[in-house]
């Protein structure tokens, strides 16, 4: 016959013991993936009540899911189109003129949309590196995505033709002529081109931006998900805020955004109208 053999000390078959320090393994494998994420939940929670680099962190996780949101669900894009306007041009009795402004390359830009060759790792990698720095801020490379380097300098660019403008479509963004208002989107890229494009007229008419989430881009990606809340300012970046010789500290979004109209970031089943 077979003889099987015992473990010494409880008289188990080998085999037998085994198997259940491997289920007991299992088990303690198991709970640790359940409470480890769990206790860091409730960490960050309770650090935020009492630190604001928790908070910042709780509510970048919040963007972030409504970011995967986005991409999953978003309506953007999936609407009907519009009648023609020639049709209701006959009643129309006044007429404005909207001048658009493209905004600068934004960081996101600068990973993504410049190809995906042999430099694309090092640009990944070095964007995900000073996100990881900017972890416990309000500041994020992916998120709101903010101008690069070379958004900024196309952003003075910007600033340099306005104020060499004396007439014509030019002197009514300088400023000088007609009776016109500044509006940006709720995103860090187009708030920032406008604020350095408009640097210099902002100082001289003591205006302020008119921050509006109804411009806020066409799209799914995390980088079109706004930072700032209801009523309330993005933090810039502090590229964008050097491209007008301040420092963040220095930089009072009050004086120079309104941002009554506002709403925050777009719902998952808006219409990109």
């Amino acid at each position: 016959g077979t003889v099987a053999r015992r473990d010494s000390r409880r008289g188990r078959p080998q085999g037998q013991c085994e198997r259940a320090m491997a289920s007991m393994m299992d088990t303690f494998a198991g709970l640790l993936l359940t409470i480890l994420p769990l206790a860091s939940v409730i960490g960050l929670w309770v650090g935020s009540l009492y630190d604001q680099r928790f908070a910042n962190v709780v509510y970048k996780l919040h963007l972030l899911r409504g970011g995967v949101r986005h991409l999953l669900f978003s309506t953007d894009r999936k609407w009907k189109k519009q009648p023609d306007a020639d049709g209701i041009r006959e009643n129309v009795e006044a007429t404005k003129e909207i001048i658009f402004i493209r905004h600068g390359e934004s960081q996101w830009n600068e990973v993504f949309n410049k190809g995906f060759g042999l430099d694309w790792p090092g640009r990944l990698l070095g964007a995900l590196f000073r996100e990881a720095k900017l972890g416990s801020t309000l500041d994020s490379v992916f998120v709101d995505s903010p101008l690069s380097e070379e958004g900024c300098a196309q952003a003075r660019d910007l600033q340099s033709f306005v104020e060499s403008s004396e007439e014509g479509l030019g002197a009514v963004v300088k400023g000088i002529e007609g009776d016109s208002v500044l509006c940006s989107s709720n995103l860090r890229r187009a708030l920032s081109t406008a604020t350095i494009g408009m640097w210099e007229r902002i100082q001289r008419t003591q205006e302020k931006i008119h921050i509006l989430s109804s411009l806020q881009e066409v799209t799914f990606n995390i980088d079109g998900v706004a930072l700032a809340k209801p009523q309330g300012f993005p933090e810039l970046a502090k590229e964008e805020v050097h491209a007008v010789n301040l420092e963040k500290e220095d930089f009072a979004p009050e004086r120079y955004y309104n941002a009554v109209e506002n709403d925050g970031d777009k719902p998952v089943d808006s219409r990109g109208i």
